[in-house]
């Protein structure tokens, strides 16, 4: 599968906000919870710019 979109970022801190766990954003992205996880381990708390910026460098 391909790399996670800003847009895929922008939903996944949102849903961080509503409190979803990994398992549910997976579904509601059609990825794996794994992967979801290590986006989010990009940064504490999860923002979605500084997510972007570190998987563009």
């Amino acid at each position: 599968m391909s790399s996670i979109t800003y847009s895929e970022r922008i939903k996944i801190e949102t849903f961080c906000e509503l409190g979803l766990s990994n398992s549910q954003m997976g579904v509601r992205l059609n990825r794996s919870p794994s992967t979801i996880s290590y986006e989010l381990s990009r940064c504490q708390p999860y923002q979605a710019e500084l997510a972007q910026t570190d998987a563009e460098y």
